[in-house]
C-alpha cells in the first residue's frame, strides 16, 4: 500500500516540476495515511451509535477527505477554493463509495443490536472508512498528476469538470486494487491493536 501511495505522490511532484524537494512525496503520502487513520478511528467510535452509526461514520469520513485534500493542496501550493475542494471530494467519494453502499447498510443493521452487533459495525465501518479515505487520497493524487502532466491548471476548471475527471479516475482498475489493499492493511493493523484505543471510546 505504501509503495502505491508514495509512487503516485512522486508522479505528482514530477508532473508539477517540484522535484527539488525530495521529501515532498513522503509528506504527501503521510498526509493521506494520517487522515485515513483518523477516519478509521472516528468511524470505529461512531459506528457504536445504534441504528445510525454507519451514516455518522460516512459523514465523518467525508470530512476527513475534504480536509485531506486541503492539506495536500497547501503542501503543493495549490490554492483551490473550499467549494471546489468539497465538490471534488464529493465527486471522488460518490464514485468510490458506490461499490460499498451495502457495507454501510450492513454496518447500520449491525449497530441496532447491542454487544456483538456494535463490535461488528465498528470494525466494518472502521475498515471501510480507512479504505475509502486512503483510496480518495490516491484518486486525488492521480487527478492532479493527470492535469499537471497535460499542463492544465486545476484552479481554472469548473466543479463539474473536476467531478467528471474524478469519475473517470475513480473507475480505474488500480483504484479497486488500492481499496482492496487498504482493507487488508486495516485488518492487519487492527489485529495488531493499532486501533485498540479507539474501540474503548
Amino acid at each position: 500500500m505504501e509503495d502505491l501511495l508514495l509512487g503516485q505522490a512522486k508522479k505528482l511532484v514530477q508532473a508539477m516540476d517540484k522535484t527539488v524537494d525530495d521529501n515532498l512525496p513522503q509528506h504527501i503520502a503521510d498526509i493521506v495515511k494520517f487522515h485515513s487513520k483518523g477516519a478509521a478511528i472516528a468511524a470505529l467510535a461512531s459506528a457504536w451509535v445504534p441504528g445510525a452509526g454507519g451514516i455518522a461514520a460516512t459523514a465523518i469520513c467525508a470530512g476527513f477527505i475534504w480536509t485531506m485534500y486541503g492539506k495536500i493542496g497547501a503542501e503543493i501550493d495549490l490554492p483551490i477554493s473550499k467549494n471546489i475542494l468539497k465538490s471534488l471530494a464529493s465527486g471522488v467519494v460518490t464514485n468510490i463509495a458506490s461499490g460499498i453502499v451495502g457495507v454501510i447498510a450492513l454496518s447500520t443493521a449491525f449497530s441496532i443490536f447491542p454487544g456483538l452487533g456494535n463490535i461488528g459495525a465498528s470494525v466494518i465501518m472502521g475498515g471501510t472508512s480507512y479504505a475509502l479515505t486512503l483510496a480518495s487520497g490516491y484518486v486525488y493524487l492521480k487527478i492532479m498528476t493527470q492535469l499537471f502532466s497535460k499542463g492544465i491548471d486545476p484552479t481554472t476548471l469548473s466543479e463539474q469538470e473536476l467531478k467528471n475527471i474524478a469519475k473517470t479516475v475513480a473507475s480505474d482498475s488500480d483504484v479497486k486494487d488500492v481499496i482492496k489493499e487498504a482493507k487488508e492493511e486495516f485488518r492487519s493493523k487492527n489485529e495488531q491493536g493499532e486501533f485498540k484505543y479507539s474501540q474503548k471510546l
